[in-house]
């Protein structure tokens, strides 16, 4: 198996010292290093921690005794954060890091799951938390990377009959997930990002399965308000080498406060140069939990029950329109060479003629703005097809496939109109 692997344990030692040592030993009994982290600032702290909450202050460039005469709790919490932040990326860069378990309530669960946010995805990552549970929103601490978040049922204070075992659990947990993480990037074929919604599910699967028959690994991310900036992301990392971005409904969503909305999508494309296919699906719609829940404006709009919780509406045409132009202004940026490809006959499942959000004129709005907005470099195919045929995947793969093998766009463009 090679060099003994290492779990990093994160927890205030005031308050959780007695769990995470008795998780840190359970963790020890797989022949695994542990290396026990205290973030905790009041009180002292009941087991030896590997790295002292001194030492954590110290590495957000402050001390305890600054942080104690400041008598601020969220200030200290802040810098605890930081510190701790900077700690586990040293540890990871160093190669002494294989997994990271964190403990807590509200405090030590912010603490820990910022921790984990600061890795990269791929590195296990587990926080045990009373507030793991469904009156919580996730999203604050989970942000745009892989932690598994599990319900501790009690509070997280002494070893119990309840306690105990789940404890335990969440120890055996982490340990499997560092003892069976590998590194296969000597495996690894090069991948494709791809964005997917379930109205767009049969466009990705042609496009997925063609482009793997061509020796590529095609990685879909759904398009809900967090795995499109988590595809950015490791865009950003250098992770692929090309983007099929044909599902851009959280663009429209985050203007006009949907569920699954997210801030700069696209933007990456200015920041770093990857071949890229884009298109519309999904901006055909708006995403709120239930016609109860929905704006006052939305609420008189045609609409389709998608599952208890999520309930699509028909956009204003001006709201496709405004979703266009967000489009061409954040594409016009892009450093990298950059194709538009739109299906005439709909951008989803329910936007097609005799179906629940058929919109001709939204979509015929969105397609005007990206024609006469997107500049010259940047060519504009329109495919006479719905989202979901064939023929629109066939495209979509084509470009993708030509832009990587370095085509200029415009030669794409060509290729792909002359052989439909």
């Amino acid at each position: 198996m090679g060099a003994q692997r290492t779990v990093v344990v994160v927890a205030t030692l005031d308050t959780k010292g007695q769990e995470a040592g008795f998780v840190r030993d359970e963790i020890a009994r797989w022949d695994l290093n542990t290396i026990l982290i205290d973030t905790g600032v009041l009180g002292g702290p009941s087991v030896v921690p590997d790295i002292s909450r001194q030492e954590v202050a110290e590495a957000a460039g402050t001390t305890m005794d600054a942080l104690l005469d400041r008598g601020e709790k969220g200030f200290a919490i802040a810098k605890q954060t930081e510190g701790v932040c900077r700690i586990v990326e040293e540890l990871h860069a160093r190669g002494e890091l294989d997994g990271i378990i964190g403990l807590g309530g509200g405090q030590g669960t912010s603490i820990g799951t910022a921790a984990m946010r600061s890795l990269p995805v791929g590195i296990p990552k587990l926080m045990l938390s009373p507030i793991a549970s469904g009156s919580f929103q996730f999203g604050p601490y989970v942000g745009t990377k892989d932690i598994c978040m599990m319900h501790s049922i009690t509070d997280i204070l002494g070893i119990n009959a309840i306690s105990r075992p789940i404890l335990r659990n969440a120890a055996n947990a982490i340990a499997g997930m560092a003892l069976r993480a590998r590194a296969d990037a000597e495996l690894e074929k090069p991948s494709i990002a791809i964005t997917m919604l379930g109205i767009t599910t049969p466009c990705v699967m042609r496009a997925k399965a063609s482009l793997e028959g061509s020796g590529y690994e095609v990685v879909p991310f759904h398009a809900n308000g967090t795995s499109g900036p988590a595809m950015e992301e490791l865009i950003a990392a250098g992770k692929f080498v090309g983007l099929i971005d044909v599902s851009t409904h959280e663009i429209i969503d985050h203007l006009n406060g949907g569920l699954a909305g997210a801030p700069g999508r696209l933007r990456v494309l200015s920041q770093y140069e990857i071949p890229a296919v884009i298109s519309v699906g999904g901006n055909d719609y708006l995403l709120f939990e239930s016609l109860e829940k929905a704006p006052d404006r939305f609420r008189d709009r045609p609409h389709m029950v998608h599952n208890a919780q999520m309930t699509t509406f028909l956009p204003s045409v001006e709201e496709m329109r405004e979703s266009a132009t967000t489009m061409v202004r954040r594409l016009n940026r892009a450093l990298g060479p950059t194709i538009v490809v739109i299906p005439t006959q709909g951008f989803s499942d329910p936007n097609q003629e005799g179906r629940e959000l058929w919109m001709p004129e939204g979509n015929e709005a969105m397609i005007d703005e990206l024609e006469l907005g997107l500049d010259q470099r940047i060519p504009v195919v329109l495919v006479d097809a719905h989202m979901n045929d064939p023929e629109f995947a066939r495209v979509a793969v084509t470009s993708m496939e030509r832009l990587i093998h370095g085509d200029p766009p415009e030669a794409v463009a060509q290729t792909v109109e002359g052989a439909e």
